[in-house]
């Protein structure tokens, strides 16, 4: 499994990746946490953080809590459905990935996102295919 460091050294090729400004904290199997802070660039009018910002953060988190699993070396998103009770405007902000179930094939993972005051801001449940190592017995075709 990559460490959190691996990850955000693996991660910085990706644009959005940096534009938010992630880093991941923890990884460890079956969870992940990340962490970013407020920039004026990812709000909307009102100045609160964008819906959108908060979706990649979430997908991010949901994406690496997945590839905590053995022999999974990538997740593809299938679903993901956010509900998005508080502003987020103050941070930093913290989103947390812990899978709840965790089939062959389907990973399903249950994702919060939180203000710089520890208030659950977002809530999102995903699905993630997940591709396997050949050794493993159990890859999947594109």
């Amino acid at each position: 499994m990559l460490s959190a460091s691996e990850v955000n050294e693996m991660l910085k090729q990706e644009e959005i990746f940096n534009f938010i400004g992630i880093k991941f904290e923890k990884l460890e199997r079956g969870y992940a946490r990340l962490k970013f802070n407020f920039n004026e660039k990812l709000t909307r009018i009102g100045g609160i953080l964008h819906g959108g910002i908060i979706f990649s953060a979430v997908d991010y988190a949901g994406s690496y809590a997945v590839r905590t699993l053995e022999n999974v070396k990538d997740g593809v998103t299938v679903e993901l459905k956010i509900n998005f009770l508080k502003p987020m405007k103050d941070g930093p902000f913290i989103v947390e990935a812990r899978i709840i179930s965790e089939g062959k094939r389907l990973i399903v993972v249950d994702i919060s996102a939180y203000d710089g005051n520890g208030n659950l801001c977002a809530k999102a449940l995903g699905t993630w295919v997940v591709y396997r190592d050949a050794s493993s017995g159990t890859q999947l075709s594109s």
